[in-house]
């Protein structure tokens, strides 16, 4: 809700309630919620409803300086726990975070922040009645931030809480005074002027009511009192208005006939301020947050980078607060010295340095500028903004601070790329406009400048969304790039923002010349900078992900910057750089419009090839610090990774467009290994083929032996399931050559090469995992029995699998391996779902689930718990089930990027599935099968394209068939049976992968569907051949159980026993064998 609409009236439910015990509605009453964290929680997101918070910036708000080991999984337990505590819906996640979904007014903070803002606001308050703000007062149920922990959380809710409050009761006393209720005003006139002995509008109030209620001697002395307090502690007189109010009471006047001058809007200007263009979009929160801060701070400061939008900004804040205040906006820009600042100030105000004496012509007194603008500024309240001041700032924070001193009631608003640097300031980063949000400003912006140049455009809103966050979200950059729409389409604008300087201009001639161009914006700032300045940014602007200052040591600490610090400290001062702290460094970041300014310059200045070999030198300790700390130190370690990722992969593309096989094997590795651990597979397997190729013949004896093995090693492991046999060859003759020649490698590391070497060969696999069984190193023996649990599984040996499984465990945990303990878990799990123990499989999913959120796989962690979800409803708790799917959909919505590209069609496809099995649980039969069929449909392409067996893919195949057979709708899979069964030959077959569990599950699925289609025997054969295969029984529509009722109930209990004694002996190998025969006739 916009703060110029009204409230919502008094009798709309409050469901948040911070002001007092913080409480939320539920069941008719506001309760208190429990729990330190989760009303931390809940404050941080109730400040702001609708504004999405980050993960990152919940936990800051919650934790503080003390995060809890696993902030990630913390951070979820109290959203859950916060979510059975608000209203359906209340709270949501989504692309930039979480957020309260209630209207402000749904809140008792907000609600009455609201109140008090439009009673300064436009107006002045005049649309707000009494009646309106007795209600807003009488939401304060005790002492806001009492329930909370100490910190600042508490101490900001009950210094912005006693702000609005004191704003409420002023507003409340002046219309008790302005209807002459002296009786009510007087008890409220004396609290107000005890907290504010020098608020000379109190003193009025009480005057008014004293005189009003004939204690009219009262009255003076409360003059007298305040006239000596004003003399003794700011050495100047009473108002003239307060003054004639006195002398009206002196004189016996009625209270209501003098106060009307005083209580009159005094006579306001506003200077400098220019209309509006056009509606300011994207900026509600922003302007809210600067509006609370002027409330608070004497100084403020919007702090951003040109093109931020802080001029457009501290106008439409001007304007605003002109209906309450005189302002007075004074642009510097064009200033050339620090010494024109009190003139450009003065000026604007109109103030001459000499007095002219009454009835003469000659100078009375002349007096000095700076004491000149002390006296106009400190003569009633107004609000000064001082635009551009970062090209004179020394002069600025200097005026401002003799200023400020000089009065109470001046309030200082500026905007800079730097900040003033005084004690009473208070800063306000100015963020780029949204873009990932539902009606992103950014987009907003791009929509509606483009619509005014060419109203029948066609803008796509995703190509909309790319295009801005091209542009970091600047609004100058986005209104320049849509004037261009004019004469280009969206995708048009996009393929030339490669030169965005040379797109990107202005024709308004409106604008200041220093926005005309984007290149100009920029250059504005450089030319702002010392020589090291300049320096240090053309060579840091390589850095996209950020950088440390141990990084900006290493690439820009040479041949004109002798120290880094200081240049990197002067460029976040002028906004070209922005700073995130993190739990043990400080990270610094350059905007994409900046980096490409300094790529420019870079180029100009001749040091590219410089900048690459030190950017060669600081990728190659970090993978050198990496592969010391991935044993030990995996958690910390992903997270570097995560946030150097970029800057490696930069690296990485350069390195392989030179042919520097040593930099990508050293590179390579790294950022190989977070994306296996994290699941993105496929971005593995697209840069096998150039890694191969850019270290083809090449000598790398002056890399790290791990590091080259490492290097092959990923490569070859996706290549085996891509089926690229001549690639994988190439890399498998590498590691061959590895092994022959390094002696030195780490016993796990030489352990996987030649497990890799061995595939395809089933005696030579077998003896290498067995040596690696027998291995004395912890993590070899971790390694060999992971790879042995997975072939038992696969041939049917639950109970080995199972035991080298939990051995894996043990050791990894031992060792500090988060990544194999979680898989360990993961693979656990598996098991126990696919033989029907789903109690057990959900305890090791949710460990699992705990490991990899740790890393920040939280793809795969999404997964994991679908997969719990799945177990619980084929344990029969569907409520259970139903309520984690629902925590996971709305998880996953606000999952990261960065996975492989078919994982969210089959997280989906897992999804849809299990809500299939709830409404078949819920008896809703043909919404069940629908979404299976829906849920077939997402996988059943992939299953035929790729090369390899997809377990998860035949797994829900077979589900699906299974679910229509046993709900009497066989019929609609008579077309996908033959292909099911075509394509678990082509996959699963004597030559192909070997899964029994899985070619069980599809055994299991036809089975059944030859029973419900007459052919009993084949039926019965394939069921009771899956029973011995240990069919994979992981979803509800697969359960042994479910498939010997069905087929007892049509073909008599005597022929199912029959059918389980004739395969009773057999051996996996021949059921295996047996299950493909019968299959081959079917498909």
């Amino acid at each position: 809700m916009s703060v110029d609409e009204r409230v919502a009236p008094a009798s709309t439910p409050i469901q948040v309630a911070l002001l007092g015990e913080i409480s939320t509605w539920r069941s008719g009453v506001l309760a208190p919620l429990p729990g330190t964290r989760a009303r931390s929680l809940l404050v941080a997101l109730a400040r702001d409803p609708g504004r999405s918070r980050s993960a990152q910036a919940l936990i800051d708000e919650v934790w503080g300086e003390d995060p809890p080991r696993s902030p990630m999984n913390a951070l979820h337990t109290q959203v859950s726990r916060l979510r059975a505590a608000l209203p359906d819906g209340a709270l949501e996640i989504g692309p930039a975070g979480y957020r309260l979904a209630v209207p402000r007014h749904a809140v008792d903070l907000t609600r009455a922040e609201d109140v008090a803002r439009r009673l300064r606001g436009r107006g002045n308050g005049r649309s707000v009645g009494p009646d309106e703000i007795r209600d807003a007062l009488a939401l304060w149920r005790g002492d806001p931030g009492a329930d909370l922990p100490g910190g600042a959380a508490a101490t900001e809710l009950a210094a912005d809480a006693a702000v609005i409050r004191g704003q409420l009761e002023a507003a409340e006393l002046a219309a008790l005074v302005a209807a002459e209720d002296w009786d009510a005003a007087l008890p409220k006139a004396r609290a107000h002027v005890a907290a504010e002995p020098l608020d000379e509008q109190g003193h009025a109030h009480l005057m008014r009511a004293l005189a009003g209620l004939g204690r009219d001697n009262e009255a003076l002395d409360v003059f007298a009192t305040f006239r000596k307090r004003m003399v003794s502690r700011l050495g100047a007189d009473p108002s003239p208005a307060l003054v004639a109010l006195h002398t009206e009471i002196l004189r016996g006047g009625r209270p209501g006939d003098v106060a009307a001058p005083l209580l009159a809007s005094p006579d306001r200007t506003a200077i400098g301020l220019r209309a509006a263009p056009n509606a300011l979009l994207g900026r509600d929160s922003d302007i809210a947050e600067i509006e609370r801060l002027l409330t608070s701070s004497r100084v403020v400061t919007i702090l951003g980078p040109g093109g931020a939008g802080k001029t457009r900004l501290a106008h439409e804040l001007g304007a605003r607060a002109a209906t309450g205040t005189s302002v007075a906006l004074v642009e510097l820009a064009s200033l050339r010295s620090s010494e024109d600042v009190v003139a450009a100030i003065s000026s604007t105000l109109g103030l001459s340095e000499v007095d002219i004496a009454p009835g003469r012509l000659t100078v009375s007194r002349v007096h000095s500028a700076r004491e000149r603008l002390r006296e106009a500024l400190s003569a009633g309240p107004m609000l000064l903004i001082l635009d551009n001041c970062e090209h004179v700032i020394g002069a600025c924070s200097e005026v401002v601070a003799d200023l400020v001193a000089a009065g109470d009631q001046l309030t200082v608003l500026a905007t800079s790329r730097s900040p003033l640097m005084l004690a009473s300031e208070a800063v306000y980063p100015l963020p780029p406009l949204a873009i990932d949000e539902d009606d992103a400003p950014a987009v907003q912006l791009f929509t509606a400048r483009a619509r005014a140049v060419r109203p029948t455009a066609r803008l796509d809103p995703e190509a909309v969304r790319s295009l801005c966050r091209t542009l970091d979200g600047l609004p100058l950059a986005i209104e320049l790039a849509a004037a261009r729409v004019r004469s280009l389409s969206v995708e048009d604008i996009g393929r030339r923002l490669e030169h965005r300087f040379a797109l990107l201009r202005s024709h308004d001639p409106t604008s200041p010349e220093r926005h005309r161009t984007l290149h100009a914006v920029i250059d504005w700032s450089w030319q702002l900078l010392g020589e090291q300045q300049q320096i240090a940014l053309r060579r840091l602007c390589r850095f996209p992900a950020g950088f440390t200052l141990d990084a900006a040591r290493t690439i820009a600490e040479w041949d004109g910057v002798d120290d880094v610090v200081e240049a990197v400290e002067g460029l976040v001062n002028q906004s070209l750089l922005s700073v995130s702290e993190t739990s043990d460094t400080l990270r610094y970041y350059m905007l994409e419009t900046v980096r490409e300014y300094g790529e420019e310059q870079l180029a100009s200045a001749g040091e590219e090839s410089e900048v690459f070999v030190r950017q060669r030198v600081w990728a190659g300790r970090f993978a050198s610090e990496a592969l010391r700390r991935c044993r030990s130190d995996q958690v910390a370690l992903a997270d570097d990774i995560d946030a150097d990722h970029d800057n490696l992969l930069a690296v990485l593309r350069w390195a392989v467009e030179r042919d520097d096989a040593e930099t990508v094997s050293t590179v390579f590795p790294v950022l190989g290994g977070l994306w296996a651990i994290r699941g993105a597979h496929s971005e593995v397997m697209n840069w096998t083929p150039r890694i191969l190729g850019s270290t083809a013949d090449a000598d790398l004896t002056d890399v790290g032996s791990e590091l080259v093995a490492y290097t092959f090693l990923l490569a070859a492991m996706h290549l085996v399931f891509g089926g690229q046999t001549r690639t994988l060859a190439q890399a498998r003759i590498r590691l061959r050559h590895l092994l022959r020649d390094h002696h030195d490698l780490p016993s796990v590391t030489s352990f996987a090469v030649r497990l890799i070497l061995s595939l395809g060969s089933g005696r030579r696999l077998a003896r290498v995992v067995a040596d690696g069984v027998r291995s004395d190193d912890p993590e070899t023996r971790a390694a060999a029995l992971s790879a042995r649990a997975s072939m038992r599984e696969n041939l049917g040996d639950f109970r080995g699998a199972m035991r080298d499984a939990a051995t894996v465990s043990e050791l990894c945990g031992a060792i500090g391996d988060v990544w194999g303990t979680a898989m360990a878990s993961q693979f656990l799990g598996s098991l126990h779902s696919q033989s029907g123990r789903y109690r057990h499989a959900v305890r090791h999913y949710q460990d699992a689930v705990e490991g990899m959120r740790k890393l920040g796989a939280q793809e795969e962690a999404d997964q994991l718990w679908g997969f719990q979800a799945s177990a619980l409803i084929a344990d029969g708790d569907v409520e259970a089930g139903r309520k984690v799917l629902a925590e996971t959909v709305l998880e996953h919505r606000g999952a990261g990027t960065g996975t492989d590209d078919h994982q969210p069609d089959e997280w989906r496809a897992a999804a849809t599935g299990s809500l299939a099995e709830i409404d078949l649980a819920d008896g809703d039969v043909e919404r069940g099968l629908a979404r299976y069929r829906e849920a077939l449909d997402m996988v059943y392409p992939r299953m035929l394209s790729e090369p390899y067996a997809d377990p998860f893919g035949m797994m829900l195949a077979a589900s699906v068939v299974c679910a229509h057979v046993l709900h009497g709708r066989s019929e609609m899979m008579v077309e996908f049976v033959p292909k099911l069964a075509e394509a678990a030959l082509s996959r699963l077959g004597q030559a192909a992968y070997q899964d029994l569990p899985v070619t069980g599950a599809v055994a299991a699925g036809v089975g059944c569907f030859e029973i419900a289609h007459g052919d009993s025997d084949r039926g019965l054969a394939l069921l009771a051949l899956s029973a011995r295969a240990r069919a994979r029984q992981d979803i509800a529509s697969l359960r042994h159980p479910r498939h010997v009722a069905f087929a007892v109930e049509h073909v008599g209990e005597d022929r199912w026993e029959s059918a389980q004694n004739r395969f009773g002996n057999w051996s996996r190998r021949a059921v295996r064998a047996e299950i493909l025969d019968m299959l081959a006739s079917s498909s």
